[in-house]
């Protein structure tokens, strides 16, 4: 499927409706946003990439997620003995950085100011987690 095109006059509006991540597992489910979790020397990371579940602008958002626990390996440890660490499941609270300035958005901000949400199932074993 063909991604769609970013629609820059979609107004600014700082939004976490539940309705926007709904929207991000349909996207997820064709293939236009992607998300991953992944274990780096022992530290947790998240990616989520693709378009915007509001303005459909090309997103790419990367992070290092606080988790409740303790989750952190011993250096050296290999990333395949390290995932037994990895939490089962990372949520990821996402704002959309399109870097469009959308109409009304306060200055010196780009995206359309939408937040939505993607859990990641961690694969414990073979490398990155998906959604």
């Amino acid at each position: 499927m063909a991604a769609p095109e970013h629609r820059t006059g979609e107004r600014w509006e700082p939004t976490s409706e539940f309705g926007w991540t709904s929207k991000a597992y349909d996207l997820l489910e064709q293939d236009l946003l992607r998300a991953e979790v992944a274990l780096v020397d022992g530290v947790v990371t998240t990616r989520v990439w693709g378009c915007c579940p509001r303005c459909a602008g090309r997103i790419d958002d990367r992070q290092v997620p606080t988790v409740v626990g303790d989750f952190t390996s011993p250096r050296g440890m290999a990333d395949a003995d390290a995932a037994e660490v990895l939490p089962p499941v990372v949520v990821v609270d996402v704002t959309c950085g399109c870097g469009a300035a959308h109409v009304d958005s306060p200055e010196g901000t780009t995206g359309c100011g939408v937040s939505f949400r993607v859990e990641l199932v961690a694969d414990s074993a073979s490398g990155p987690g998906t959604p």
